[in-house]
């Protein structure tokens, strides 16, 4: 890529973003191309405005020199008064559309710049009116400065636009097919065209084109208007919609964290329940250890038991026997003896009471 080709890329940039990317290509190109690189100097921001404008269509600057001609044919003619007011409203319309897409233009690129600098490209355009030269340093789309307003007609005392290639001299000879010379030719080229447009008359092919060509533009620029006023409606309308949608996925992403927390809680417990379940699984283990322990103890000492129960079964029904036995002697004893006579007792049982 050669410089030329290079600043058509860089003058197409945002200011703050010139000198890194200028600096960047410069490093990246050949060792022959780095100074020239280097030279290019950051466009103001209403410089840059105007390159935006002129880059986005630039048969606008083209009726621009043809618009400027006409104001200073008008100019020069004694008798132009009415024709020069009829110029300069369209002088005015057509600046002020200009102004306006290009705030538009800096808006769209990120970078919308102040009604100061506006006024700067409104100048710079009234430049371009008043002097043919101003006009087609514009129209090469790599401004570095603005044109001061101008004070009248003329040609302006210092260029404000980087300069790859030498400029064309101005010719001096009629353009084809036109009564008037260029710019170049001067003032006296210019008044000796008038005669020539004024043989044309003020509703010739030139001037009902030229009128259409005002009209197209400022018309152009109208709509272009309209249609960024319905594109930043929709552009709020979908930023609107955007917002709702990053409330509710902000709501949406609440409630996933809080769902989030509530899992991890429930992990937690899950995961002490089953601790909990582990430990009683391992005491019940434990337990039924011992129960079996116990049931065998129990078989082993049911059998001592039973045969304990059946000796003291017998013994207590010994014991009954005994007893009953005893109970019969007693009564025995203490039944009177028919055979005996009656008063006297019987014989006293050794060692019984006396």
């Amino acid at each position: 890529m050669g410089v030329d080709e290079l600043a058509e890329e860089l003058y197409a940039l945002p200011p703050g973003e010139f000198i890194a990317a200028r600096d960047r290509a410069a490093a990246a190109a050949p060792r022959g191309e780095r100074g020239a690189i280097r030279a290019l100097r950051r466009p103001s921001l209403a410089a840059w405005a105007v390159n935006l404008l002129v880059r986005e269509d630039r048969s606008r600057t083209e009726l621009l020199l043809r618009l400027g001609a006409e104001l200073r044919t008008a100019h020069q003619q004694p008798a132009g008064g009415g024709r020069l007011r009829e110029l300069i409203g369209q002088q005015r319309q057509l600046v002020a559309a200009l102004a306006r897409r290009a705030g538009q233009l800096t808006a769209d690129a990120g970078r919308p710049v102040s009604d100061a600098v506006l006024r700067e490209v409104e100048d710079t355009v009234h430049a371009a009116l008043a002097d043919p030269d101003a006009a087609r340093d514009m129209a090469r789309g790599r401004l570095t400065r603005a044109f001061p307003p101008p004070s009248g007609f003329g040609v302006l005392p210092e260029a404000t636009v980087l300069q790859l290639r030498p400029p064309s001299a101005a010719p001096a000879a009629r353009e084809p097919g036109s009564g008037r010379r260029t710019a170049g030719g001067g003032a006296g080229a210019d008044r000796a065209g008038t005669g020539a447009d004024d043989a044309d008359g003020p509703d010739g092919p030139d001037e009902r084109e030229r009128r259409a060509s005002v009209t197209d533009i400022t018309e152009r620029a109208r709509a272009q208007e309209r249609a960024d006023r319905e594109r930043r409606q929709r552009l709020r309308k979908a930023r609107g919609e955007a917002e709702e949608l990053a409330r509710a996925a902000r709501g949406s992403a609440e409630e996933a964290t809080a769902a989030e927390r509530e899992l991890a809680a429930a992990r937690r417990r899950l995961r002490e329940a089953r601790e909990q379940v582990h430990g009683l699984t391992e005491e019940l283990r434990r337990a039924k250890r011992s129960l079996s322990a116990a049931e065998r103890a129990e078989r082993a000492a049911r059998g001592p038991a039973q045969r304990a129960r059946q000796a003291a079964e017998r013994d207590r029904k010994r014991a009954e026997a005994a007893r009953a036995e005893a109970d019969r002697a007693e009564a025995d004893r203490l039944a009177p003896d028919p055979a005996r006579p009656p008063g006297r007792r019987g014989r006293r049982r050794p060692g019984g009471p006396s």
